[in-house]
């Protein structure tokens, strides 16, 4: 998969389509291995008309703080032409159009595989029965 602006990939990042409800927000999410599951910022969770203030509120911790996150269910997500639901934590205080994926989610559903030193990004999604 080609980063934003050539053919080497920079980063494991892919473009992805967020749908709620009625209401759909493209952007490129990080695909982080090291993230316990999906996150947005509340500027993609206000496009996609999520009433995060309403949700759950917990506070977690990071090597550089603490941050208040919302848990939304049933997000749907689109990435080549595959679709599935996940729970997303809306975080509040990060940029605007901050969207990562983690385990709980991409990596149950595919084969990530990225390997910085080659430039090589690639998402193998395993069929389901």
């Amino acid at each position: 998969m080609p980063s934003i602006t050539s053919k080497k990939v920079l980063a494991p990042i892919v473009p992805i389509t967020f749908s709620y409800k009625r209401n759909e927000f493209s952007s490129f999410a990080l695909v982080d291995s090291g993230a316990a599951g999906a996150s947005i910022s509340t500027v993609v969770a206000e496009a996609l008309g999520i009433a995060w203030e309403k949700s759950s509120l917990s506070i977690g911790f990071t090597v550089s703080g603490q941050f208040r996150s919302h848990v939304v269910e049933n997000v749907e997500v689109t990435i080549k032409n595959h679709s599935f639901v996940l729970i997303v934590n809306v975080i509040e205080g990060i940029s605007p159009h901050h969207c990562i994926l983690g385990q709980r989610d991409l990596f149950q559903k595919a084969k990530v595989s990225y390997e910085g030193y080659k430039k090589e990004f690639e998402i193998i999604f395993r069929e389901v029965y």
